[in-house]
């Protein structure tokens, strides 16, 4: 049985179970909840057991061997599990965006009129309906429906073949009699790659890369789709080897991140404008959009940069998906809202079994984390492992989406100077007592030795965030001053969103692109990995689990010990 329901002025047809996972009440009320005041984690231990295979995620969970799973992306899954008495499900729209990547430096893709052809060669609606049975949104926007900065159009429907064909006849291109494109110079186009992961680990993405391909088919391109691991095809990105590629991003509440997907500076080996793209007028508007001083300017310079990437679609956006989450009803305390499903640091803090003594949680992992080294590593799958060693100096209430204590108690932005020279001041004051996880006091000092690392070294991964400081000044009382050059509303999120790292640590790194921190050599660095956040790593056996312990010196807990609980 399908429910018809009208979204963004298109109409999908939405399974009777997603409809309920919509209006079900959340796990736990985040209303009731002061996130000022939880204290955690409750949990002793997390494990997080590594399993690529859909059917054995589905069947553990059944089993009761796995507590979450998180991005459950087949339709057949999230019916499955969503009729278990055992499960609760949660579902969240969230900031997800899922694009087809054009390589802008090379034929044919260099040419923007090409780019956009083939952008209308592609059925969204078509493949929502028969890939997802309505658990996404197709988009032909920038930024996630989700976001309140995407531009009302973002969903607009752009499919339109005959015109992709004219398109192409209008820049010099015709067709051979085998229905091949052909160049203006009447050189036959050769096979194009199209790069995606594997199908055992992601296989709806196998199966959209497929279906892309197949519409790019259609209009002449001569695409084959080519399955690799999903490292090394972060890593050919990287190098700019590669024609096509299909990508999803977690994007951030803030549209800045435009700025660091296709600015022309943003162009570097590990950056994240991996399509090359280039273009003076777009660099123009998001460089207002970087700089922008207030809201105003920046909805303003926000819009104007998103219309412009709808002109030179550097890369194509095909479609934003819900994320799903399911939990074992044997635990309490499971947090979810509209905008965050329940497998969240919160649930991982406030989660406690209904009956019985505390256990183990397990959850799983779907993919190797493979590179632990915060400077470099690029996949969500490291950062659901690092994400919880370290911590930054602001977070984000997962209600409001607004800025919270963190390693930050309190903070306030100045502007500094007049015309020319004005610039803004960061001021931070670290919360007093904070310690790493190896006991070593924590303070503004290790944070001024991770920016100006970040900085110096220019690590790529990092440098769209750091590239604008131009000093940092740390004191004895917890005051950390990041002195910026110019004036933007985007630095305090910039700044305040940085992983933070022992300055003791630091230093001792002789090489961080080949540091391994789960090398006891020392060879490049020294071993381990020591943050301030909850858990700290136990044991990593690849194939199997990587299992992490209770930090019991993170901050959370101590709020805990000072209440006298």
């Amino acid at each position: 049985m399908l429910t018809i329901r009208r979204v963004f002025g298109l109409v999908f047809a939405y399974p009777v179970v997603l409809l309920a996972l919509l209006t079900a009440p959340a796990a736990a009320r985040p209303a009731d909840i002061d996130f000022n005041k939880v204290s955690g984690p409750k949990i002793d231990k997390l494990c997080m057991l590594i399993i690529a295979n859909d059917d054995a995620k589905v069947l553990a969970a059944e089993k009761g061997d796995i507590d979450i799973i998180s991005d459950i992306t087949r339709p057949s899954d999230i019916d499955r599990l969503s009729r278990n008495p055992k499960l609760q499900m949660s579902l969240a729209r969230g900031f997800h965006a899922f694009f087809l990547l054009l390589n802008n430096k090379a034929e044919p893709w260099n040419d923007y009129a090409v780019r956009q052809a083939a952008a209308q060669a592609i059925d969204r609606n078509n493949m929502v309906r028969t890939i997802f049975s309505g658990y996404c949104e197709p988009i032909n926007g920038w930024l996630p429906p989700a976001s309140p900065w995407a531009l009302p159009d973002s969903a607009k429907d752009i499919y339109d073949r005959s015109e992709a064909r004219r398109k192409l006849k209008s820049r010099g291109y015709s067709w051979n009699i085998a229905g091949t494109l052909v160049t203006p110079k009447g050189k036959v186009l050769e096979k194009m790659k199209l790069l995606a992961p594997l199908a055992r680990v992601a296989p709806t993405t196998a199966e959209l890369a497929e279906q892309i391909a197949d519409s790019l088919r259609a209009i002449g391109f001569p695409v084959d789709v080519e399955p690799m691991d999903f490292s090394s095809m972060i890593a050919k990105l990287d190098r700019k080897e590669y024609s096509l590629a299909v990508l999803a991003w977690s994007m951030g509440r803030n549209p800045d991140s435009l700025y660091s997907f296709y600015h022309s500076s943003m162009d570097v080996e590990g950056g994240y404008n991996m399509t090359g793209t280039s273009d003076p007028q777009l660099d123009a508007a998001l460089l207002k959009l970087r700089f922008a001083n207030d809201r105003k300017s920046a909805e303003k310079y926000s819009a104007a940069s998103q219309r412009i990437l709808s002109r030179v679609m550097p890369s194509i956006p095909i479609y934003s998906r819900f994320s799903v989450s399911a939990v074992s009803r044997r635990w309490k305390n499971i947090v979810a809202t509209d905008k965050m499903t329940a497998d969240n640091i919160w649930t991982l803090l406030m989660a406690e079994p209904k009956d019985g003594p505390m256990r183990r949680l397990n959850m799983v992992l779907p993919e190797e984390p493979r590179n632990m080294n915060p400077f470099v590593a690029s996949t969500a799958y490291s950062w659901q492992v690092l994400g919880l060693i370290y911590e930054s100096l602001i977070g984000t209430n997962p209600v409001t989406l607004e800025d919270m204590p963190a390693l930050a108690g309190s903070w306030s932005v100045r502007t500094e100077g007049r015309g020319q020279s004005a610039h803004t001041d960061l001021v931070f004051r670290i919360l007093p007592g904070l310690k790493w996880s190896d006991g070593s006091r924590l303070t503004a000092h290790d944070v001024k030795a991770t920016i100006d690392f970040l900085r110096s070294r220019r690590i790529p991964r990092f440098f769209d965030s750091v590239k604008d400081v131009s000093s940092v000044e740390s004191f004895d009382d917890g005051r950390l001053i990041v002195h910026m050059r110019g004036v933007s509303y985007w630095y305090l999120d910039n700044i305040g969103g940085l992983p933070c790292m022992p300055g003791h640590v630091i230093k001792r790194i002789k090489d961080w692109q080949n540091w391994n921190p789960l090398d006891n050599s020392g060879r490049f660095g020294p071993a381990g990995l020591i943050g301030s956040g909850p858990f700290i790593l136990d044991e990593y056996r690849p194939g199997e689990y990587v299992m992490m312990k209770k930090n019991p010196r993170y901050r959370l807990l101590r709020k805990k010990a000072e209440e006298g609980i």
